[in-house]
């Protein structure tokens, strides 16, 4: 009961994503409401709220994601180096695609030159995935960096997956996923090249 339980949730906030990303492309976002959302997946209002909080959560439903992704990679510490953790993340997550470079990507770039109140919500979410796979690192690689120099490396890797994500969006638009995917994780590898030098 519990698995089928868990379908139905995923479904809901599956159409409730895709009925949000339809309206903000019909509508414009500051014309569009949670209500005009949950209508157009065929919900109420109140399990709308229940799913997403806010309406700018809709542009961002697998951002919690690719931060436990990054946390969980560098918490089954191997032998291999954080940024390889790091990296190991990104590419593996197959949220990636979507969230990063997809469509909803684009979507969502334009909605954060243009709505401020997207722009003020994902600066929130960059902060908070900063801080909390920051942390992850320090407690991983104690011995490694201090949390000073934990928080410089993730905010390196945030920043370089963030920029070129909407980059490899642009000039890779018509490129096979795996690609995409590909070009991204090594454009961020490249980004962070200086990091895996031995410091003096």
């Amino acid at each position: 009961m519990t698995g089928l339980r868990e379908q139905k949730r995923e479904r809901t906030r599956r159409v409730l994503v895709e009925a949000a990303d339809r309206l903000f492309q019909e509508r414009g976002y500051a014309e569009t409401t949670v209500a005009d959302i949950a209508a157009e997946a065929g919900v109420s209002t109140r399990t709308a709220f229940t799913y997403f909080p806010t309406k700018d959560d809709l542009l961002f439903p697998d951002a919690d994601e690719r931060v436990r992704a990054a946390v969980e990679a560098l918490e089954r510490r191997t032998d291999e180096d954080p940024i390889t953790a790091l990296l190991r993340a990104l590419r593996g997550a197959e949220i990636a695609a979507t969230d990063l470079l997809g469509d909803r990507a684009a979507l969502r770039t334009a909605l954060i030159e243009s709505e401020p109140s997207v722009r003020g919500h994902a600066l929130r979410r960059l902060a908070d995935a900063q801080a909390s796979i920051g942390a992850a690192l320090h407690r991983a690689y104690p011995e490694q960096y201090t949390a000073v120099q934990a928080a410089a490396l993730v905010g390196a890797f945030v920043g370089a997956a963030s920029a070129a994500a909407g980059v490899v969006s642009r000039e890779l638009a018509d490129a096979a996923e795996d690609e995409r995917r590909r070009a991204l994780a090594d454009a961020v590898s490249d980004a962070l090249a200086p990091w895996t030098a031995p410091r003096g």
